[in-house]
């Protein structure tokens, strides 16, 4: 698993190490990415923005979502995070993508935004959303 973190928090590199992934650091968010992609040992590749962890029912969810039927499993996986304003209560289409599970030759390495990883692949948005733990 390679973690691109998209940040300059210090705890990082440590939270990374922990949590047994490859911390990719680069001035540039599309630099990061590319070098996290290149780092990468499998296909299956988990970007999220420092800052946000998954709740609880996460692994659950992207389990089920990706060990059941190959044929089916989705190109890509957009994560958001949870609602925080009234308007992003009632349309949570509107909580900004803070993660993307998505296979390493679906990725567009360039894209400068999370929600633009698959290359125009249809993404499934997970029922987990991402919480602010910074």
């Amino acid at each position: 698993v390679t973690l691109a973190a998209i940040t300059d928090a210090p705890q990082a590199r440590m939270i990374a190490d922990h949590a047994g992934c490859t911390l990719a650091e680069s001035p540039d968010p599309a630099g990061a990415l590319g070098k996290g992609i290149a780092a990468a040992r499998g296909d299956l590749i988990f970007v999220l923005r420092a800052g946000f962890a998954p709740e609880a029912g996460f692994i659950e969810e992207v389990s089920d979502l990706y060990e059941r039927d190959q044929a089916r499993t989705p190109a890509a996986t957009l994560m958001r995070a949870q609602a925080e304003t009234w308007a992003s209560r009632l349309v949570p289409a509107l909580c900004p993508v803070e993660g993307v599970i998505a296979r390493r030759g679906d990725i567009n390495a360039t894209a400068t935004k999370l929600a633009a990883l698959p290359r125009g692949q249809r993404a499934v948005v997970l029922r987990t959303r991402l919480r602010r733990v910074v």
